[in-house]
């Protein structure tokens, strides 16, 4: 596993960064959740300051490419400002590094992307993010082949430690799959490029062993989406033939894999029938946070405890060391009632210049997905995972680029089927 680590770094994060920023500087941005999704797998790129100083270039060149990037979600650059000045109070900076470095990253991607989606069309954005998406899946399924080979599962997640393995992959790593294979398997059905629907759905029967809900749910949505953009009477020949395909291959994975004999045992190891949805802790978590801010005064309900300090630190210990799950009960006890309010009214307006902009129904379909991995995520978490929020971004404000004007230097443009 060493060796792929090595070369997954060398590949994905530094050559990537390297060829984006003298060959695609102006798309930098776009390629992110490619570095973010590496670091995740390899778990450990050191050192670390060449890591936070590479991710951190990017995000510099994209905003002064985009000087005015400010204007398109004040709020974005409020809440950075905001989450800075929490600092000064946190007791343990290199313990919270990493989740202050991710949700800075995601903040400022936020406006920026919104600005360079104004100055690039649909087809160019719609190319790039693709490729994107495609290089996630790509190094998804190396990634389980050889943590499989090499029988390397150090998390044991949920006790599966045999069959297909996930390496270092662990439980909201894997948040950034749905919107990949969302992007793979429309340019695959829309382009009938066979590379990517292929990608696609290899990755989709890899999530499904994963035993991941929220995961497995919303990949199952990204796939039926696509499908529903076709049912015009233009596209209904490949939707039937769509179809048909994506049944002989379930029927060939059912009936000639161990799959479902797999997929059985994982089923067990997780004890899914023993979990009651009303129990789950994370339901609890509210309840816990407006006792101690509302009825005990224990912290200020408008500023919170501490950034990314929650671990034992809510309830009055009664969930132990338990880190909270929400992303709303995270950031609330973080940074308070002002944090959550700045954090809602930037994604609030993410989601309205993409709705504002739409006008298609395959358009509406893409906010109708965001819509659900954002309800989904925001409920179980965490908006720290940089992949998965920074892709969300990237895949909502899709709409907003389809009245760019093609810019004279633009090196390439094809024409593309209508995105969805």
């Amino acid at each position: 596993m060493d060796s792929f680590f090595l070369v997954a770094k060398v590949v994905f994060i530094f050559g990537l960064t390297v060829y984006l920023l003298f060959k695609k500087s102006e798309f930098c941005i776009m390629y992110l959740p490619v570095i973010f999704f590496t670091e995740k797998i390899v778990s450990d790129v050191s050192p670390a300051f060449l890591y936070y100083g590479v991710v951190s270039m990017i995000i510099l060149v994209s905003m002064i490419r985009h000087n005015s990037f400010y204007r398109q979600n004040i709020w974005a650059i409020l809440l950075i400002l905001y989450f800075l000045l929490l600092l000064n109070r946190s007791n343990d900076l290199v313990l919270i590094r990493p989740y202050v470095f991710s949700v800075v990253w995601f903040f400022a991607s936020v406006p920026v992307v919104a600005a360079l989606y104004k100055n690039y069309p649909s087809e160019v954005i719609y190319k790039e993010l693709s490729q994107a998406a495609l290089l996630i899946l790509i190094l998804f399924i190396m990634n389980s082949m050889a943590a499989t080979v090499y029988k390397f599962a150090p998390a044991q997640m949920y006790g599966i430690k045999s069959g297909i393995l996930y390496g270092n992959l662990y439980a909201a790593a894997f948040n950034t799959l749905p919107f990949a294979i969302f992007l793979g398997f429309n340019r695959g059905i829309n382009e009938r490029k066979l590379l990517y629907l292929g990608v696609s759905i290899v990755a989709f029967f890899l999530v499904l062993l994963s035993l991941r809900r929220t995961v497995m749910g919303l990949s199952a949505l990204a796939i039926l989406i696509n499908l529903m953009t076709m049912l015009t009477r233009e596209k209904a020949k490949v939707l039937i033939v769509g179809l048909v395909v994506l049944g002989a291959i379930g029927y060939f994975v059912y009936s000639q894999t161990d799959f479902m004999g797999e997929f059985k045992q994982r089923v067990e190891l997780r004890k899914l029938d023993d979990r009651d949805l009303a129990e789950e802790k994370r339901f609890l978590e509210y309840d816990l946070l407006y006792t101690d801010m509302f009825v005990y005064h224990a912290y200020s309900p408008w500023t919170g405890y501490d950034l990314f300090n929650s671990s034992g630190n809510y309830g009055n210990g009664i969930l132990g060391d338990r880190s909270l799950h929400g992303d709303l009960t995270n950031i609330i006890h973080s940074s308070g009632l002002i944090g959550v309010t700045l954090y809602l009214l930037m994604m609030g307006t993410a989601f309205f210049q993409s709705f504002r902009a739409s006008s298609t129904y395959q358009e509406k379909l893409i906010i109708l997905f965001c819509c659900a991995t954002f309800l989904a995520y925001t409920g179980s978490g965490r908006y720290t995972e940089g992949a998965a929020s920074v892709l969300q971004v990237l895949v909502l404000l899709l709409p907003t680029a389809k009245h760019a004007a093609v810019p004279d230097e633009q090196p390439y443009l094809f024409k593309q089927p209508e995105i969805v």
